[in-house]
């Protein structure tokens, strides 16, 4: 079997469908191609939270009571030292959401601006033309081969990044695979609370030191109580008991779990080649601090689409120089912020509890969103610290050692070369920098290593 289209989407859940859609939106002809049948797309988690002000950003419905995807709404979260103490308030509209029923909102639009969809394929190979671009891919469904061509082809695969992946060294993308050490291992334990009344949980609290969270789900006497770490889920169980021992949670009895991984590393240098761009989970693209992937990516999409789409006019086929801007306007939108928040994240998990606690106290890692006017620099905090015994020499070094790699990262990715032709040079200069930083997956090793667990 043999089909034509514009564009070729590998992937279909949020990222892969919000791209098609954008494409189709302008008049190309778009097929979307997913491993999973139909009823099991978007079923890794049952829960999601999701910025309000997302959907009506990217041109998307914004779920409402009544609609199948809704499930809640807060305005309000709290941050927590390790202590569970100086609790931080962060005002945030955020929409409890059904994944699955998001998933299919967003398929079903896509197909309103005329994309197609086909499920239960698995991808096979990369097509290439003779000259060496890439023309679409070859994908099994059963015993049935089917071939097809396309103008670009869009990796949303998640992590596996099949397409990526399969390219060759030389082809202007890394082909790099997503590992344990670059992934943040989530486990969302879905709780039957024993005092619902009580302890009703009707936002989110995140205690950042332990990377655990209590969120609310489906259920009013539920809650989901969520953790996060580097290396697998195993370790993310252990780290999880070791929380649940400090008696921060309220009591409850375990009603299901969920697990799931997003991509915690330095999404590649250049997310287009000839033909090519990644989105998503398989450009590794989520945010340091919380994990969350979903509205990062749907901004990669959202630049592409408009890039790609004046690119792709009039039949032309997209070449690396003429979509380069997909790359320098990403870096400095969003990019060199993740990329600076990335590389500062060892140092700044790189303390005892009672240090944390002392950080929060005193406004050191957040400020109250209520607080009056701004507090002291960081600086003549940490020095503060310093000299009450509040903060060791150790954290100290380890913060501002993180905090200026994280600069320097920062302003190096602001300068993103705006053409192909300094990238070389840019990406010699960026790996240096890289080299320098410090590694959550590094932190964990040497958690485990230490025996506590």
């Amino acid at each position: 079997m043999e089909i034509k289209t514009d564009v070729l989407v590998i992937g279909g859940c949020t990222a892969g469908l919000y791209f098609a859609g954008l494409m189709a939106k302008q008049g190309y002809k778009v097929l979307v191609c997913d491993k999973a049948p139909e009823e099991n797309i978007g079923a890794q988690y049952d829960i999601i939270h999701l910025g309000r002000e997302q959907f009506k950003r990217f041109g998307l419905h914004e779920p409402q009571s009544g609609d199948p995807e809704y499930v809640a709404r807060f305005t309000l979260s709290y941050f927590r030292s390790a202590l569970n103490n100086w609790p931080k308030k962060v005002h945030n509209d955020v929409l409890v959401l059904r994944r699955q029923q998001v998933i299919k909102r967003l398929g079903d639009w896509a197909k309103e601006h005329g994309a197609e969809v086909l499920h239960g394929v698995d991808f096979k190979k990369p097509l290439f033309s003779n000259e060496g671009k890439l023309t679409g891919a070859v994908f099994s469904k059963g015993s049935e081969a089917i071939s097809v061509s396309a103008r670009l082809c869009a990796d949303a695969s998640g992590i596996p990044a099949v397409l990526r992946t399969s390219l060759p060294d030389n082809y202007g993308v890394e082909n790099f695979i997503t590992g344990p050490r670059d992934q943040f291992y989530v486990v969302l334990h879905y709780a039957n609370l024993k005092n619902p009344e009580k302890d009703k949980v009707e936002l989110t609290t995140t205690w950042t030191h332990y990377k655990t969270w209590l969120a609310p789900q489906h259920g009013a006497g539920g809650a989901i109580m969520g953790i996060g770490a580097n290396l697998s889920f195993d370790y993310a169980e252990k780290c999880f008991k070791r929380f649940a021992a400090l008696g921060f949670l309220p009591e409850y009895t375990l009603g299901h779990i969920e697990q799931g991984s997003t991509p915690y590393r330095r999404p590649p240098y250049s997310f287009v080649a000839d033909g090519f761009v990644a989105l998503g989970s398989a450009a590794c693209i989520s945010n340091p601090w919380s994990g969350e992937g979903v509205p990062y990516g749907w901004l990669l999409c959202s630049i592409a689409a408009e890039e790609f789409g004046q690119a792709m006019k009039n039949g032309v086929y997209p070449l690396r120089e003429n979509i380069w801007a997909v790359n320098a306007r990403y870096a400095k939108e969003q990019g060199a912020e993740f990329a600076k928040n990335l590389a500062m994240l060892s140092g700044a998990v790189s303390c005892t509890e009672k240090e944390n606690d002392y950080e929060y106290q005193h406004d050191i890692i957040y400020e109250d969103d209520d607080k009056e006017g701004k507090g002291r620099g960081l600086i003549p905090k940490l020095l503060m610290g310093v000299l009450t015994g509040g903060i060791s020499f150790a954290a100290l070094g380890s913060l501002l050692s993180a905090a200026g790699v994280g600069e320097k990262i920062y302003k190096h990715y602001m300068a993103f070369p705006e053409s192909a032709a300094g990238f070389d040079a840019w990406v010699q200069k960026a790996e240096n920098l890289w080299s320098k930083a410090g590694s959550m997956a590094s932190v964990a090793e040497k958690d485990l290593q230490s025996g506590k667990l």
